[in-house]
């Protein structure tokens, strides 16, 4: 079995990243402007401002980080809600309205993608239901993504893109799953392949914007989320929301 990953780093590690970046304490008495010996990264949300080329990051547990020196990315336009992981320093001079001030060095756009309603007029074949695995999957403090790293098998000589969906249904396609009085809310976790005979094991990351939904949310404890897994088909998982602090 080969393996490739489209994004390379552990989600536990990031955590264990974001929690360095919560406990740490800059040393003012350096004449350096920023803190180079700590290179960290983090998964956050890309808040831009109306011209799209300044923006701010926010990250899953709330806090935000102003880009105070970004001298060492390409003045790309994001999107507002972009998901996206990023590698900075923390600079030694605070920015007046954020939590952080950093200097940025990389930026790498995860997939991000609104959830689906399918009502009874949708066309369900149009997102698959191939074998895939959520390895890990959270929700952000403000509840506006959910996050997933996943994999999927993919043939090594195959350039066509595969699809992931997060998806909840209506009418006549909703699941006998789906319980209004649940304390959860349900979704499935949809994937399209379009090859067959798959020998690689792929994993990476894709985001989902939950704010389409955030009516259907009022009340709910969390998320339950049907996925067709790779070794033993569908499985149901259940994901509280953060507890609000």
């Amino acid at each position: 079995m080969k393996r490739k990953s489209t994004l390379t780093i552990p989600v536990l590690f990031v955590f264990i990243m974001t929690m360095a970046i919560l406990s740490c304490d800059n040393d003012d008495s350096s004449d350096e402007a920023y803190d180079s010996q700590n290179e960290l990264f983090v998964i956050s949300t890309i808040n831009t401002f109306p011209d799209k080329t300044n923006f701010y990051f926010t990250l899953d547990n709330g806090k935000t980080m102003f880009p105070g020196d970004k001298q060492e990315i390409d003045n790309k336009k994001y999107e507002d809600g972009q998901r996206a992981f990023v590698v900075f320093n923390m600079l030694k001079t605070p920015a007046e309205g954020y939590d952080y001030n950093i200097r940025v060095k990389q930026i790498r756009e995860i997939p991000t993608k609104e959830t689906l309603l399918i009502d009874k007029d949708g066309v369900i074949e149009e997102i698959g239901d191939a074998p895939v695995n959520a390895t890990y999957m959270w929700i952000t403090q403000d509840k506006k993504y959910l996050t997933v790293e996943y994999q999927y098998y993919n043939s090594q000589n195959s350039n066509e893109a595969h699809s992931l969906n997060l998806v909840t249904f209506s009418g006549a396609n909703a699941s006998p799953q789906v319980n209004e009085n649940d304390e959860y809310m349900y979704l499935e976790f949809r994937h399209k392949a379009y090859q067959k005979n798959s020998d690689l094991l792929e994993e990476g990351y894709v985001s989902f914007k939950l704010e389409n939904i955030k009516d259907l949310l009022e009340g709910k404890k969390g998320l339950r989320i049907r996925v067709n897994t790779i070794y033993e088909g569908p499985r149901f998982y259940n994901i509280d929301f953060p507890e609000v602090k």
